[in-house]
């Protein structure tokens, strides 16, 4: 439905109707549209992160590894604008509005809270990150978080920017931007 009609024009009662459950069993695992959202971007993230894994134990690069996973994810932001958007808008208004990106927003089942699924994501980058240095892919005398808060800025705002103003490839525009980084990190 998200698809069909756009993140903002979907309401719950669509999407009770087209998944043919009553509102009550949406409002039992979910609070709101949002918080299904969330769930959406969890699993999205879960199934590249697994994809991410098995690559390494495949002995693919984990430099390789992490830019394949910058692309996978650009891929699916580029197929699923609308969505993406939603979610970059609910965390610029959620920053903006002081709560910086904490708290959580699912209450049921197994979803995790937004600063979980970020930890989720921000802990394999780091990761990979780690392991890259391990390889001698990037150098290792910067701790692996402080390259993370140096990589992972200009993915997001790479990514934001396309997803208000989709012109060109997410996916290129993050491939430059992740090799000039890269470039920044290198052993010297």
């Amino acid at each position: 439905m998200f698809q069909q009609k756009g993140y903002d024009a979907t309401s719950v009662d669509d999407l009770v109707l087209a998944a043919n459950v009553a509102k009550g069993t949406f409002y039992y695992h979910f609070n709101s549209k949002d918080e299904l959202l969330h769930a959406l971007q969890e699993m999205v993230i879960d199934e590249f992160a697994t994809q991410a894994r098995t690559k390494l134990t495949e002995g693919v690069s984990p430099l390789k590894v992490l830019s394949e996973f910058v692309s996978e994810m650009a891929k699916w932001n580029e197929a699923n604008s609308d969505l993406s958007r939603a979610v970059f808008a609910e965390k610029f208004t959620r920053f903006s509005q002081g709560h910086g990106g904490h708290g959580s927003h699912a209450s049921h089942g197994n979803h995790c809270s937004v600063e979980e699924k970020k930890r989720k994501f921000v802990n394999l980058i780091a990761e990979l990150i780690a392991l890259a240095q391990k390889a001698g892919e990037i150098r290792a005398d910067v701790e692996a978080d402080d390259l993370v808060r140096v990589i992972l800025p200009p993915i997001m705002f790479t990514t934001a920017t396309w997803l208000f103003n989709p012109e060109g490839s997410l996916s290129e525009r993050l491939e430059r931007s992740l090799k000039l980084v890269l470039e920044g990190v290198r052993p010297q």
